[in-house]
């Protein structure tokens, strides 16, 4: 999650994101509240199959996630694909998640994304990404709201002592689930905290296990915080995608050639699912036999 030092959206670039979320979570049916992991379900859903690599991060050209689009050259129809390093910590796959989920309906979008741990800070597309999902997860409502009802219904948090306040952030990352430096970002967003205590908290290391941060999480919530800042480590697909491979190749809505290449994605073959290779090949050569060849 770049921090894009270098580009300051326009208010009406982050009105029309606010708006897009609003819009967006409305149409699947999200309300305003937390979403947290469920994001992946909701995906699945909604025809976005879901990738799971486990790619250690050397340095900050790493891998994060990545959005592709393929389009069937028998049928125009369009598969889409978004692929998430479980090697990072739970809160931030579901951060790079809507990152990438804003690539999907971005219409200026091409059909491949890759989302490298440290951005260009002077890319626009990236910028407003990463604005999209911090609003995704944590509505500028919904924070604003919060934030007033656990200070007499006022936003302006400074006069807060230190630890009251990491506190409150404990409390908005487990209920959300989303990276404690996001949070920290969208306190400033909405005017709650100065420029200052923003610098301030974004110096903690909140995944040191000793810091004052870290231990606050574990005594308010062990379980869901402990999970939200380790890697899952998965590898692999959702079932679901490949029944969707499988089930277009059996209707004759994809070619061989496609299945084969959908399948490679997901390193897997159709001789993995019962398919004898050759045979097909056999009956596609006996068509064109019988069809006759134009070469």
């Amino acid at each position: 999650m770049a921090d894009n030092n270098k580009i300051i959206l326009k208010p009406n670039e982050e009105l029309d994101i606010v708006e897009l979320v609003k819009s967006k979570r409305r149409s699947l049916d999200l309300g305003m509240g937390p979403i947290g992991e469920k994001i992946f379900t909701v995906f699945r859903d909604n025809n976005i199959q879901l990738l799971n690599f486990d790619l250690e991060l050397k340095n900050s050209s790493g891998l994060a996630a990545f959005y592709l689009e393929k389009k069937s050259t028998v049928t125009d129809l369009e598969s889409y694909y978004i692929a998430i390093n479980t090697s990072e910590p739970l809160d931030m796959q579901i951060f790079n998640a809507c990152h990438e989920y804003y690539h999907h309906i971005d219409d200026n979008e091409k059909t491949l994304h890759l989302q490298r741990i440290s951005e260009p800070d002077d890319d626009l597309t990236n910028a407003k990404a990463n604005r999209f999902a911090a609003e995704f997860l944590l509505p500028t409502e919904t924070l604003v709201t919060l934030v007033k009802k656990h200070n007499r219904g006022k936003t302006n948090l400074e006069l807060w002592n230190e630890n009251a306040l990491l506190r409150l952030i404990v409390q908005v990352q487990i209920d959300f689930q989303v990276p404690y430096k996001m949070i920290v970002k969208r306190l400033s967003e909405i005017e709650a905290i100065t420029t200052s205590l923003k610098g301030e908290l974004l110096s903690i290391n909140d995944r040191d296990s000793y810091s004052i941060y870290y231990k606050i999480g574990i005594t308010i919530n062990e379980y869901i915080f402990s999970k939200l800042n380790r890697a899952t480590n998965k590898s692999g697909v959702d079932t679901e995608a490949l029944n969707v491979i499988l089930q277009n190749f059996d209707e004759e809505t994809i070619t061989v050639d496609s299945a084969i290449k959908d399948l490679e994605i997901f390193d897997k073959k159709l001789e993995d699912f019962g398919y004898d290779i050759n045979v097909l090949e056999d009956d596609i050569d006996e068509i064109a036999e019988l069809f006759g060849d134009d070469d």
